[in-house]
This record gives structure tokens, C-alpha cells and sequence, in this order.
């Protein structure tokens, strides 16, 4: 077909209003909720241009890239309106076009006006697959669009030409990590060092990171283990007309990154505030208010239940004006109150309320946010003091981690074990250890034996982190889990999962001679040369009864028998001891109180 005619055709398709969205959701797998919807446009099925490729290749040849840029944004706004759809409206934009003179400036702000959709519910791609021609130009346009408070992504980062460079100076509020790093992640080291370095920098830049062109549970896993919460891809959800509403809850792994290490939850920063009910006069508590100056909110209660909250700075607002008493005084709280509080349960951890705060836009640091227990008034607990406490629990995290996992080490081992004697509860501890590892380090060198370690930490996380249990790193290659509402049988079959994993990819750290011989050749520890099979996993199992070990130390003992018995196999193999008690106990160094003393009893 001729230029002319394809630019005809073309013309027909945007003025026509024939090409349309589809939708691929953007999905919080911590939470459990779609954040958003990406939106994909299509031509008419079954038309040569159906496809976006032919599209907007044919779109930049006939110079038509701008029309067609704003005939997808109106598709994709008319859409996410029709549809009644909520969270982000996702919206790719190639970056030349932001650069276009002959573009029509305030057109998207136009559109989302006419739609009746925010401008911060809308998110502009800026995709990194195209060559950038000018890059001071389109900085000062992106700055353009987040001034009139749309939201700016990286599409693609990762793929080509300027993303870094982007980021640094546009900072964005999310970056998209390209597919190709994604990709059979669970089984590259670069890759996931790669995406590692993506999270460490946006951490820092306060950037959400979104993992897309996910396909596989395992590639879905290792996402979560490594603390990537928004994800898409073919596995959460396809494009299509309809917009996917829900996430699968076999897709969701809650976040125990705080709430497992420590136990911590929002009681631990709740003060005890006596409510108002909802006949209270407005003029009551704005005498509260004046006579206690360190108060920022009440709860209003209806039958011990809260039903709203009432701020500080909203009562001195509404009596602030001329005529303030004589309009409000006599008027219930339940006029000037706000009905939709930042509610949250008391066992709700101190990670999970502070991604609710993160994700809601209209939260002020200086707010409070109201606890109940059982759908009772409880508390409330202060959005500041919340964050304090956290910065509190992350550094002290931080500095008794293990270096090489990052897995929390002695210290919080120790902690939840005490934590689950003192509440009477049944759970079991795994000690997990490798078997001569030793020899293997004297082979290949203490480099290539770290990347085992913190294989190995990968393959807990992706086997237990889901599944809501703590995982422990003491030292070397000792690793812990503490298991928690699993019966004997769920404990070992976690366990073997974990071996099979560790059995199916210990050979990719072997060179073909020693895979081939089974083993290498080695000196013992006596000096004198031996041989060493290939490396295997010990896993000792064991119930500590809470009347019966008094303390960590006592659960220690038990699990470093376990273990001892676990080792005796040949290969790998995992252990269920029946004991509940150690054998019998040491006396502990009272210097050493302090640590968990995992030690193999002679």
C-alpha cells in the first residue's frame, strides 16, 4: 500500500475512534491488592494494524506520532472511566513526543479533565527502548507534567539508552525493571544482582519499584524473596478488555520483614485516647482541644465501635472564622468529623501499617491512626511515632544482620524463640547445615563458598518466606527457621522441598571433573588427603516444649542434637527429632547470655 494511502488509513483509525485499550494490572502481591492497570492499545482485530508495533511504526513514518499518542491516551482515560476502574491508570508515552513543538501542550491534563480522572491517579511511562534525541528537552517537559501532579514512571529500565541517567534527575515515582532481567531470575546470580542494585538505589531515591513481564511462580518467588512487591506480567494477569479487579491469593506472600523478625505490631506504639461519642457538641471538643495542646485527634465512637475521628487543625478551622461558634457550637461531632479514618486491626505488624501509609497520598505524617482489636476501640497510634519505631527496629535489624544474607542473626533468633515460649506456642526450629563445606572452601576458595551461603539464604526465603516463617542466619553456613502454626508433617515437607531445591542446583557450583568423580579430593583435618562427596544439606527438626525449655539456650541445645543426628546421614537428609527437651543442659557463660549458642554437644 503507498505512503499515502497507509497514512490515510491511519487517520481513519484515530479519527474513527477504532482503537481501543486493554488492560494488564499492576499488582501489590504483599497486600494483595491492584494498585493500577497498564494500558495496551490495539487496532481493529483482525487489521493490518492491530498490532501497537505496526502502529506506532507507521505512526513515526508518516509523522503521526503525535495524534496517535493522544487518540491512546483519550481511549485509554475513556476506558478507565467507562469501566469505573480504581488505583493507577498506567499510560506508555514515547519520550520523543514530549518533544514534538508541533505536540499540544495541556492536552493530557484536557483529557483527564473530561474523563473526570485525577492527575495523580495517572502514571506516565516514559519507556527506555527509544533513542532520546534530546534530553534537557524532555526533562523539562516530564518536570511539566509532575508540576500539574501527574505521576512519572521508567518503563523499561534496564533496555537501552538513558534510564539511569533519567532517574537520577527527573527522580520518578516508579521505575519498571525491564522483562529481560526478569526472565529465569531464580537461576542467574547476575540477574538478580542486577535487580538487588535496582532496590538498594531506589530505597534510597524513595522510588516503588515494579518487576514486569513476570511468567513463572519461580521467577515470582525469587521476586518476593528479595522484597519486590509490585509486579506484572502474564502469571498475575494478561491484557485484556476487562480489567482483572483481584489478586489471586495463591500469588500473594505477606511481608514479615519486620513483623516476623521482631514480633512487633501497631499495640506496641498505641496510646490509650478516650473517644467522644457522636451526640457530642462540636463546641466540647474544641474545649478539649484548647485545654490539652499536645492532643491532635479524638476518635468518635458509636456502641464502642469507631466511626470517625476528629482532627486538631479541623475544628480549629471550622471555629476559626467570624461566624464559627454560632454555625458550629451546637452542631454533633459527627458534622465535622471525618467518617473514613486510617483504621487499622492491633496485630496489624508495624511493616504492613506503614505500606499503608505509603500508599495513601492524603496521609499526614502528623495524623493518628485508629487501632481496634476485634472491631473495638483499642487506641490510636501516632503516623510519627509509628515511623520513629520503625527506624528503630530497621536499624537495630541492621546492625545484627548477618553481613553476607542480611538475614537477621543472633539477636532476633533469640527474640523469637523467647517470644514463642513465653505465649505457651507450639512451633518447631529447623537447623539447617551444610555438609563438608569445609573441604569445599579449601578447593574453591572462600568467595565461590559465600555465593553458596547466600544461595542457599535464597532458596529458605523463596521455600518460607511465603509461607509466613522466620528464617535466621547464625553465622557461617548455619541457617535457622522457626516454624510457626505447622503441624510435624507441614515442617517436613517444607523441608524436603528445601533439599530437593538444594539437591537440583548444587552441581552448578562444581566444575564438570568433580560433578563427573562425585565429590573433590581434599586434605582433612589431620593433614592427610581424602575425599569429600559433593555438598549436602543436614536439617534438624525439633517441638520445643514451652514448660519444659525455659529458655533460648534450652531450644538451642535441642536443635544443635538434631542437627548432630541429621549429619550422621549420608547425603542430604532432614531429621525430626522426637525430644522436646535438651538432654541435658550446660551452664552458659553469662557473658555470652546474650547468644544464641547453637553448638553440637560432644
Amino acid at each position: 500500500m503507498p505512503g499515502c494511502d497507509l497514512k490515510k488509513e491511519l487517520l481513519t483509525l484515530i479519527q474513527g475512534k477504532q482503537l481501543y485499550p486493554l488492560f494488564q494490572p499492576v499488582m501489590d502481591t504483599v497486600r494483595g491488592v491492584v494498585i493500577g492497570h497498564e494500558a495496551l492499545i490495539r487496532g481493529p482485530k483482525g487489521h493490518s494494524l492491530e498490532s501497537p508495533d505496526n502502529l506506532f511504526s507507521l505512526a513515526s513514518k508518516v509523522r503521526l506520532l503525535s495524534e496517535l499518542e493522544l487518540a491512546c491516551r483519550s481511549a485509554a482515560m475513556e476506558a478507565f472511566q467507562k469501566n469505573s476502574m480504581q488505583g493507577k491508570l498506567f499510560l506508555n508515552v514515547n519520550p520523543n513526543v514530549l518533544q514534538d513543538d508541533s505536540h499540544p501542550h495541556g492536552s493530557t491534563l484536557r483529557l483527564s479533565q473530561q474523563f473526570g480522572i485525577s492527575p495523580e491517579q495517572i502514571v506516565i511511562e516514559i519507556s527506555e527502548r527509544y533513542p532520546i534525541e534530546d534530553t534537557e528537552n524532555l526533562k523539562h517537559a516530564i518536570i511539566h507534567y509532575q508540576k500539574l501532579g501527574f505521576m512519572i514512571a521508567i518503563d523499561d529500565l534496564g533496555a537501552g539508552y538513558s534510564g539511569l541517567k533519567l532517574w537520577s534527575e527527573l527522580h520518578p515515582d516508579y521505575v519498571k525493571i525491564d522483562r529481560y532481567f526478569i526472565q529465569s531470575l531464580e537461576t542467574s546470580s547476575v540477574k538478580r544482582e542486577f535487580v538487588q542494585s535496582i532496590l538498594s538505589l531506589a530505597t534510597s531515591l524513595r522510588t516503588k519499584v515494579i518487576a514486569e513481564g513476570i511468567e513463572t511462580t519461580d521467577e515470582l518467588e525469587q521476586l518476593q524473596s528479595m522484597g519486590v512487591n509490585y509486579c506484572q506480567g502474564f502469571l498475575l494477569g494478561k491484557p485484556q478488555l476487562y480489567p482483572v479487579l483481584e489478586v489471586s491469593s495463591s500469588l500473594v506472600v505477606p511481608n514479615h520483614s519486620v513483623a516476623l523478625n521482631y514480633q512487633t505490631t501497631i499495640a506496641s506504639v498505641v496510646d490509650t485516647i478516650h473517644g467522644v461519642s457522636v451526640e457530642t457538641r462540636s463546641s466540647q471538643v474544641l474545649d478539649t482541644f484548647t485545654q490539652d495542646k499536645t492532643l491532635s485527634s479524638l476518635p468518635v465512637i458509636y456502641e464502642k465501635k469507631v466511626v470517625g475521628i476528629i482532627r486538631r487543625e479541623k475544628v480549629m478551622e471550622f471555629f476559626s472564622g467570624s461566624y464559627g461558634h454560632a454555625l458550629y457550637a451546637n452542631k454533633p461531632v459527627s458534622y465535622i468529623m471525618d467518617d473514613r479514618p486510617l483504621s487499622v486491626d492491633w496485630q496489624t505488624s508495624l511493616e504492613e501499617v506503614s505500606q499503608l501509609i505509603t500508599d495513601n497520598d492524603e496521609v499526614d505524617i502528623y495524623q493518628n491512626i485508629i487501632v481496634t482489636k476485634r472491631g473495638v476501640y483499642y487506641g490510636v497510634a501516632s503516623i510519627k511515632n509509628l515511623l520513629r519505631r520503625i527506624t528503630e527496629l530497621k536499624v537495630n535489624n541492621a546492625r545484627h544482620a548477618n553481613p553476607l544474607t542480611q538475614l537477621p542473626g543472633n539477636v532476633a533468633i533469640n527474640q523469637v524463640i523467647e517470644n514463642q515460649l513465653s505465649q505457651a506456642c507450639s512451633f518447631h526450629v529447623a537447623y539447617f547445615d551444610l555438609n563438608h563445606f569445609k573441604p569445599y572452601n579449601d578447593i574453591y576458595g572462600y568467595e565461590q563458598g559465600d555465593q553458596i551461603i547466600k544461595w542457599l539464604a535464597q532458596i529458605l526465603q523463596k521455600q518460607l518466606f511465603r509461607h509466613g516463617h522466620f528464617i535466621g542466619h547464625i553465622g557461617g553456613d548455619d541457617f535457622v527457621a522457626i516454624f510457626k502454626d505447622t503441624d510435624k508433617k507441614q515442617t517436613e515437607e517444607l523441608c524436603h522441598k528445601i533439599i530437593k531445591d538444594f539437591e537440583q542446583g548444587i552441581t552448578r557450583f562444581y566444575h564438570q571433573e568433580h560433578i563427573q568423580l562425585g565429590g573433590i579430593k581434599a586434605l582433612s583435618r589431620n593433614g592427610k588427603p581424602a575425599f569429600y562427596p559433593l555438598l549436602s544439606l543436614a536439617i534438624g527438626v525439633v517441638q520445643p516444649d514451652p514448660s519444659e525449655c525455659l529458655s533460648h539456650h534450652d531450644v538451642a541445645l535441642l536443635a544443635s542434637e538434631a542437627k548432630k543426628e541429621a549429619k550422621q546421614s549420608d547425603g542430604s537428609h532432614c531429621y525430626m527429632c522426637h525430644r522436646q527437651k535438651p538432654r541435658r543442659l550446660r551452664q552458659v557463660n553469662l557473658q555470652q547470655s546474650d547468644h544464641l549458642q547453637y553448638q553440637t554437644l560432644s
